[in-house]
């Protein structure tokens, strides 16, 4: 019986022996043969081809470029040492390659940056809370590389042992596009004390050398613009550096605004980067890309740098930030000196970038706004909305000013003067008027959060708000309710509990200098979820479906609570959850939204039309509008404020945006003692036949392109402007001071017309 029993257990040990060696062997398949199975990231979900691993990559691309992936337009060529790509056009010939080669090295560079420019693959790292730009690389740091072949690609295993990193990148030629993905689940960091700052995977993809290639780079910079890959001549010391969604508050600490007089602002800020796209245009050889980071995009900039900073070469590319640094106070005072302390854990998210490959007549900044249109749709962060045109007419309802122990009110326009500012409007011809209601609600313009439908008495109540909203509605205008989800006034109401905390543990708090309150806190993302929906269902009770949300449309960032830590991918889940659940049953118009949110906007207001002017852009595109246009409404930024009218309205008309203006009914005069003191020429009727001029105008156009995209845009050599539909509407637009022909039409300086 004993012996029998002994050799059932070795049986047991055996089977379980095999049993575990089946396990790895599964493990070790899936990691390698199943990474793109089904691509995941926030609330975005990618699937493509599972690659079948065929074995190592044979000896030769030890020495040499070697095929690995072809189909009818393009072929990919990859070279192992320097985890290396090259792609070539087979119908052109033309080439672009991920690292500069020995032969188009010009020798200039020191040894760091002539490693990281013949390197597919570049980090930087964190050691004991400093980091270090671009250390490590493929040339200059050992490492270990062990490649397979996949069904449209490579699969790479890349270690760094002297750091304890390594991780995994998968690079797929799918149709036009290149996907390249490093997975979530390989990237390690093994050796205490050292952790991954930045990922770069072919920054150098498509570089140029000083002026030797014609055609240019395009970064998300406002409404978008082009660097020239001609030879700068050494004039610019740094380019373009962009977090995409914007700066992450709960890191970084915000520089107090310049005022004059405590009082006026006299810097604008840059614009956010709200798209996750970049370009790269060889235009002699008619061969470009438009890149989408697709998953990771939360925690990556876009870098873009000419030539003659630092190095002779023209490159762009996104850099994924995995970890940082923040300043950790050591006592609660508020002069208590701080330590540089290390983010506790790295994103968890694939980092993958496409590329849509663009050849021939396509390879300009016009074939990368229709192929990013197309992506977005495809994918479903875009849909088409109702697309008639409506002329914005925003209007500030109640502000307050101090009065003795507290505050007093300061109506602009009720809700009676508001009526009659729509009926002065018909009279003019203007119908369709698409208005946001500002400072409607209980204490005015700065009493927030906003958590009940309930109007300041100042402007007429609450049922003479609702009685307007929905009688206005029948005459087809439409109103819409401001609610700054993000924003606590502190003053006004306690943020003890609900104020968003940045890693440090230390309340984010935003000076505004203002004249009755000085600063302003942000909510914790749950909260904002919360009051935006009780906000939506109060008002649903009354029938009121329509708001403008700001706030959590253009912010993003990662903040601690009770201990623990949550990241701009957190953040960001929240607040679609939030804009999700309030879509469903009401008609929303969105402030300046990121990518992520465009989905859930009927119409996109305070869309940026132009660029933040750096001494690097050679031009400025109305890239964003190209995409937009056709698909939902974008309305620009209040026409009122604009130091060059005519110059704006050709963007306009150049761009197919919608106009917007504010206005009140009461002398702006009466806002000296308020926080919108900096507001000037706000009365309505300094502004009647402005903006008649402008609905007449810009409603033409509209009605003349119908639902159509912008298919063409060019700036043709004399210097006008032509933008073609897909409906065939071509408009001309002269900026200049002398009147400019093509095709047959003559358009006189600085104005626009509609050719054949």
């Amino acid at each position: 019986m004993a012996t029998k029993k002994r050799k059932k257990i070795v049986w047991l040990a055996v089977i379980l022996a095999v049993v575990l060696v089946l396990a790895a062997i599964a493990v070790t398949l899936i990691v390698l043969g199943s990474r793109t199975d089904k691509i995941v990231s926030t609330n975005r979900v990618h699937t493509s081809p599972k690659p079948a691993v065929k074995g190592l990559v044979e000896d030769a691309a030890k020495t040499d470029y070697v095929p690995v992936a072809e189909n009818d337009h393009y072929k990919l060529y990859y070279y192992e040492p320097r985890f290396s790509i090259k792609l070539e056009d087979k119908r052109t010939g033309a080439v672009m390659e991920s690292t500069v080669s020995d032969e188009k090295d010009d020798g200039k560079s020191n040894a760091d940056w002539t490693g990281t420019m013949k390197s597919g693959i570049v980090l930087s790292t964190i050691e004991k809370t400093t980091k270090y730009a671009d250390k490590i690389n493929m040339n200059t740091t050992e490492n270990k590389i062990t490649t397979w072949y996949t069904d449209n690609g490579i699969y790479a295993e890349i270690s760094f042992d002297q750091y304890g990193f390594a991780l995994g990148v998968e690079v797929s030629l799918i149709g036009d596009e290149l996907v390249v993905r490093v997975p979530e689940e390989t990237i390690q960091e093994n050796k205490e004390g050292n952790y991954i700052y930045t990922v770069s995977v072919f920054p150098f993809l498509g570089y140029t050398y000083l002026g030797e290639q014609d055609g240019y780079m395009m970064i998300p910079d406002g409404n978008g613009a082009l660097i020239y890959l001609n030879d700068k001549e050494g004039r610019y010391a740094s380019g373009f550096s962009g977090l995409i969604y914007g700066t992450d508050v709960g890191i970084t600490d915000l520089v107090s605004t310049s005022t004059l007089w405590e009082r006026y602002e006299t810097v604008v800020d840059a614009n956010p980067v709200l798209a996750p796209v970049f370009g790269m245009a060889h235009t002699d050889d008619q061969f470009a890309y438009l890149g989408i980071v697709e998953s990771g995009d939360e925690r990556a900039t876009i870098e873009a740098q000419p030539n003659g900073a630092r190095i002779n070469y023209n490159r762009i590319y996104a850099r994924f930030l995995l970890r940082d640094v923040y300043n950790q106070p050591l006592s609660n005072s508020s002069t208590a000196n701080t330590a540089l302390t290390v983010e506790a854990d790295r994103i968890h998210s694939d980092l993958q970038i496409r590329y849509c490959l663009l050849s021939g007549e396509d390879a300009d900044y016009a074939g990368m706004a229709n192929a990013y249109r197309n992506y977005l749709l495809g994918t479903g962060r875009l849909e088409k909305r109702n697309l008639s045109y409506n002329t914005r007419v925003d209007v500030l309802g109640s502000e307050r000013e101090e009065f003795l122990m507290g505050t007093t009110g300061v109506p602009m326009t009720t809700t009676d003067q508001l009526e009659d500012i729509y009926a002065e409007l018909r009279r003019e011809g203007v119908a369709n008027v698409l208005t946001v209601y500002r400072g409607w609600q209980k204490g005015g313009l700065y009493d927030t959060p906003i958590t009940k439908y309930k109007a300041d008495s100042d402007i007429g109540g609450t049922s003479a708000l609702t009685k307007l909203i929905l009688s206005e509605a029948e005459q087809g205008n439409t109103i819409y309710l401001l609610d700054d989800a993000l924003t606590i006034n502190a003053s006004t109401n306690s943020g003890t509990y609900s104020a968003m905390k940045k890693l440090n543990k230390r309340t984010f708090e935003k000076e505004v200098n203002g004249q009755v309150y000085d600063s302003f806190y942000y909510l914790m993302p749950d909260r904002a979820g919360e009051n935006l929906a009780d906000l939506a269902q109060d008002a649903l009770r009354d029938n009121i479906r329509n708001m403008a949300v700001t706030g959590i449309t253009g912010n993003l960032f990662c903040y601690s609570y009770k201990g623990n830590y949550y990241s701009r991918t957190d953040t960001m889940d929240m607040f679609l959850d939030a804009v999700s659940e309030v879509d469903a049953n009401m008609n929303l118009v969105l402030e300046t939204p990121n990518q992520y949110m465009w989905k859930y906007a009927d119409a996109m207001l305070d869309m940026p039309l132009e660029s933040s002017d750096y001494l690097y852009i050679d031009q400025e595109i109305p890239f964003l509008s190209m995409v937009l246009k056709g698909v939902v409404p974008i309305y620009s930024n209040y026409v009122n404020f604009e130091a060059n009218k005519t110059e704006n309205f050709l963007k306009m008309v150049e761009s197919g945006a919608y106009p917007s203006f504010y206005v009140t009914a009461e002398d702006s005069s009466k806002l000296i003692y308020t926080n919108s003191a900096n507001l000037y020429s706000l009365e309505f009727d300094s502004y009647r036949e402005t903006i008649a001029q402008y609905d007449r105008e810009l409603r033409a156009l509209s009605e003349l392109v119908g639902t159509s995209c912008i298919l063409d845009h060019e700036v043709l050599d004399n210097g006008l402007v032509r933008v073609t539909y897909e409906n065939g509407v071509r408009i001309y637009v002269n900026y200049t001071a002398s009147a400019l022909s093509a095709d047959g039409v003559t358009v006189d300086a600085l104005s626009y017309k509609v050719g054949e």
